[in-house]
């Protein structure tokens, strides 16, 4: 079991049982010896728009909303408990019935996943991952690559001062497993997996300890516009305190 879903059974659930409590007690205050409601298993779910051209999306499921604010190109959605199960996923912009995706996941009991939207073939698509790793220490970082630069081809991604690849051969919508590295402040560099040619270098990336991150390749190689144009991002899965 990775060390969210260690973390998401012993404070998730314990955190939406406490709101649970306030909630009834606010309602009245007569209910003292009430039983405390029972919260159901659940999988949980990290959201991220990795899609350039998309407008802000909300996203239902089971005709409830999962956001209220619009979610825009680079934002992401932190962990929520989803009912187990296939689950049928729908995308509109705001103030819109009209569906730009609708996609179904399985949802696993005390699960972990992070969902991508993104940009395939000039359509919205979204893929869903599975969040597995070690409980990361003060002196160690854990991070994963995933692509989703529809034009950017394979890619490799060095880190630090190694001659060889952490991420090798990392193709659009793939994403590696958690790779240790010391916690500490890296140059990184992604290169094209055929020529080996540089498409882009971050400086002073922080990779601190107690930390589990997602670097997420994103935009198009062939595209100069700074919203759109290929670009790095850090996303922190995990903090172990």
């Amino acid at each position: 079991m990775s060390a969210f879903k260690t973390f998401a059974l012993k404070n998730i659930k314990p955190f939406a049982t406490i709101v649970a409590i306030m909630g009834t007690l606010s309602l009245s205050s007569c209910l003292d010896d009430a039983d405390t409601p029972e919260i159901p298993d659940s999988g949980y779910i990290s959201i991220y728009n990795g899609a350039p051209n998309s407008p802000g999306l909300i996203i239902t499921t089971d005709v409830k909303p999962v956001n209220d604010v619009p979610l825009k190109y680079s934002q992401a959605l932190s962990y929520l408990g989803f009912y187990p199960g296939k689950r049928p996923f729908k995308f509109t912009e705001e103030y819109s019935v009209t569906t730009l995706l609708e996609k179904e996941f399985t949802v696993k009991v005390d699960s972990v996943y992070s969902m991508y939207i993104l940009d395939s073939a000039g359509k919205l698509d979204a893929v869903m991952v599975d969040d597995d790793w070690e409980k990361p220490n003060a002196d160690e970082a854990q991070v994963r690559l995933l692509n989703l630069s529809p034009d950017a081809g394979d890619v490799n991604v060095f880190i630090g001062e190694s001659e060889d690849p952490v991420f090798q051969s990392t193709a659009f919508k793939e994403n590696s497993g958690f790779e240790k590295v010391d916690g500490d402040a890296y140059d990184v560099v992604v290169t094209t997996t055929a020529t080996g040619d540089t498409l882009l270098t971050a400086k002073g990336v922080n990779l601190a300890g107690n930390r589990v991150f997602t670097l997420v390749l994103k935009g198009y190689k062939n595209n100069t516009a700074p919203a759109n144009k290929l670009d790095l991002q850090l996303l922190t899965n995990y903090i172990s305190y």
